[in-house]
């Protein structure tokens, strides 16, 4: 699931430098393409609202089987679209409420099954992302260059039923967690959770890295091919492929981190690192340098997805993990909404990467710092555990 549906957003770019040259020809700007995966990672987060309740309701197996039809019908229609606003009804709004059906079962039912070793389970489920990326981003430029982008739209959304339609039969919850009956389940969202003050903070934290995290995914390889002249297909799907690889081997470390020595300062630590790597981005004037950066940022941004269950579950305990999951996820969509049309605008106004760049280091450090002040106020409240 992991893999095919969330692996998606990391190799993203590939399809947003394709439809920059036949879309931009058309007189489509940059930030009205990007609207594109906007929206898919938008709804993936936003449709929580709706998802969770739902899940709630009548069960994970609903959920991921709702996921896997819409996400694969969503690709597979996209393959026909020949206008850009048929690209945001099916690869935007259709995927991306499969993705968020999907992405909310994933979240939610491993950390049932664990206490201890919490973050490093998130961490080695959550990799998948990462190791998705790393495989397309070597097949999808191989299959646009065999068989152009439309078959290879079709293929993918082959590929995503296939492996969605697996996890739907296979995962499940465990037996004394799986819940009361039907009639006596609760299909509402406890919101009594915002006025914890530990927890709005983590709600902003999480707002700002939904602003920063897809850019470079989105990016890199239009800055490879405007920048340092390289193939944006080729070369830029290696170079999505590589930040996907470190991202997938930092979501386990990172995970493993938080388990040995805390949630809450390991996602700080890495926002702020993953803020800082953006620097290297943006003053990359060769190939390794690209490459340095697609490493560091890989390894260090995917933080939020290896954590997010760990930090919501101390903060409000698992009792309310649901609701607090569905909050924060909720949270993400306005910056996955809006921040690839705004980093194009800043992109279209400046005429230059730099200051695009300058925004998604902006968004990750502003997260860090938000960060490093709830541990402090958890100290200060003596709420170790959250820590």
């Amino acid at each position: 699931t992991i893999l095919a549906a969330i692996g998606y957003v990391s190799i993203y770019g590939i399809f947003q430098a394709q439809y920059n040259e036949s879309y931009g020809a058309r007189g489509a700007t940059q930030s009205a393409i990007s609207f594109v995966g906007s929206l898919a990672v938008g709804f993936q987060f936003g449709f929580s609202i709706i998802a969770g309740p739902v899940m709630n309701r009548f069960g994970h197996k609903v959920i991921l089987w709702s996921g896997c039809i819409i996400g694969s019908l969503g690709l597979l229609l996209a393959s026909w679209c020949n206008e850009l606003w048929q690209l945001y009804l099916t690869q935007g709004v259709m995927f991306g409420i499969g993705a968020s059906l999907l992405n909310l079962a994933a979240t939610a039912i491993p950390p049932l099954w664990y206490d201890k070793h919490r973050g490093l389970a998130m961490g080695i489920c959550f990799a998948g992302a990462g190791i998705g990326g790393l495989a397309l981003g070597f097949v999808i430029p191989a299959l646009i260059n065999a068989v152009g982008i439309y078959w290879t739209l079709r293929i993918y959304a082959i590929f995503h039923f296939v492996c969605t339609a697996f996890a739907a039969l296979v995962m499940r919850a465990p037996r004394q967690l799986s819940g009361p009956p039907m009639a006596e389940r609760k299909d509402t969202i406890n919101l009594t959770i915002l006025r914890d003050p530990g927890f709005m903070l983590w709600f902003v934290a999480a707002a700002l890295f939904g602003f920063a995290y897809v850019v470079p995914f989105t990016y890199i390889p239009s800055f490879a091919k405007d920048v340092v002249g390289l193939d944006p297909n080729v070369k830029g799907g290696q170079l999505l492929s590589i930040m996907s690889g470190a991202n997938a081997v930092g979501r386990v470390i990172i995970g493993m981190a938080g388990d040995r020595l805390g949630a809450i300062r390991v996602a700080a630590c890495t926002f702020t690192l993953a803020g800082l790597s953006c620097f290297i981005w943006m003053f990359a004037e060769t190939e390794g340098a690209l490459i340095g950066f697609s490493i560091m940022y890989g390894f260090f941004s995917g933080s939020f997805f290896t954590l997010v269950a760990s930090i919501t579950a101390n903060i409000v305990g698992l009792a309310h993990l649901g609701s607090g999951l569905t909050v924060i996820f909720l949270t993400n969509t306005p910056g996955n909404l809006f921040t690839l049309p705004i980093a194009g605008q800043i992109f279209e106004q400046a005429h230059d990467y730099k200051s695009m760049i300058g925004y998604n280091a902006a968004m990750y450090l502003a997260a860090g710092a938000i960060l490093f002040f709830l541990m402090f106020y958890n100290r200060w409240t003596k709420r170790v555990d959250a820590v």
